[in-house]
Parts: structure tokens; sequence; C-alpha cells
């Protein structure tokens, strides 16, 4: 099994819509010892491991515009037909430090899953799985302008270095273990409850 990272966000500065791309940077910079650094490809950046067991990709379009970074990855890259894409998403349907595994929904609000939804929801060579990362609380009764301007606007130092520490960690373990499943995770709702319990147990013993 393949397990494929690939990032959603907004090119330019950092901001709470670019959290994909932070978390892909993070755990890109924890397998530093296999994978080398992204190499840019236009609409994407994407690095491997030798037997591409693990696959790093980052898109380079505006979030709106997620497919068409995915379109050129399938045109272009051999993906392993055995692997089990992530979309790394910033989910501010969820607070910080919160980490969500889950499919496609039918009403998407998140412009840039709802853009890729068309594209992936439907994939029959590779397993697309969500892990949204959370940024919230999100304002409360905000309007259509006002998500917009906290979407794009940066996190506080005290937020980024959660994102940074305790969303990285959960995001780690996710992926370890999705890979020790080797992809065959069944109802992907249960799997998310199993993995946060697992993780509640695992800090619980280490207080």
């Amino acid at each position: 099994m393949s397990l494929v990272l690939f990032s959603i966000g907004n090119p330019g500065p950092s901001n709470r819509h670019s959290t994909g791309h932070l978390m892909l940077k993070l755990l890109l910079d924890n397998y530093s010892s296999t994978v080398k650094q992204l190499v840019p490809k236009s609409t994407y950046s994407i690095s491997s491991n030798n037997d591409k067991s693990l696959v790093f990709i980052k898109s380079n379009t505006y979030m709106n515009e997620s497919a068409k970074a995915w379109n050129k990855i399938v045109a272009n890259e051999k993906l392993p037909t055995d692997s089990t894409v992530i979309i790394l998403y910033d989910d501010f349907e969820n607070d910080i430090p919160s980490v969500k595994l889950s499919k496609f929904r039918k009403n998407e609000s998140h412009n840039g899953i709802k853009n890729l939804m068309a594209t992936m929801q439907n994939e029959t060579r590779y397993q697309v799985l969500k892990l949204g990362i959370g940024i919230g609380p999100k304002p409360v009764q905000a309007s259509k302008e006002t998500m917009s301007s906290w979407v794009l606007a940066p996190f506080t130092l005290e937020q980024k270095h959660i994102i940074m520490s305790q969303s990285f960690d959960l995001c780690l373990f996710y992926l370890q273990q999705i890979a020790e499943a080797g992809g065959e995770i069944g109802d992907v709702g249960k799997f998310d409850a199993k993995v946060k319990k697992m993780w509640k147990k695992q800090q619980n013993g280490n207080e």
C-alpha cells in the first residue's frame, strides 16, 4: 500500500487556509531521512521515497482550483494503483488541535474539497480520504465575508505552536494507523473514532 499525502491551500503567505500545506511540510520534515524536498512542477510539487510507498504532493493552485492540480498529477505521475490518497486541508468545522478522517460528504462547505469532489469522489484507481486539521473555533454566526477574512488571516503564535505540536503529533498518529492497517480501514467513521480513542488512551497513559 502506498500513502499519498496531498495538501491543498492558497499560494502566498501562510494563513489558516494554508494549514494543509503547513502540515505537509511538517510531515515531510519528519520523513526527511527517506524523502527529499518537494520538486516544483507548475501546478503541483512532488516528492517520494525510493519505492513510492510514501508520496508527498502540494497543490500550487488556488484553493478553489485544487482539481486542476490533481488532474495534472494523475496525467503526469505514475502513482501506484494501491495508493490511499489523503487530502490534507484546513477544517474550519472543528477546533484546534482536533483532526478528523472522513470521506466526501454530499454537501461540502469547504471550497477546496468541493472543487475536488467532481474529480475525486468517484475515483476508482485509488482510495481517497480527507484528513481535516481543525482550525477553529470559527467566528459565531459569521457572514460569508467574515468567514473569508477569517480563513485568510494568520494564526496567533500560540495557535500556530499548537498546530505544529499537538495537531502534527495527532496527524502523524493517524497516518501510522492507516499504514499499519494497510489502507484497509473499512468504515471510515468507525476507524476515525477508533483512532481518536487510541490516541486519548495513549495521552492519558503519558500523563
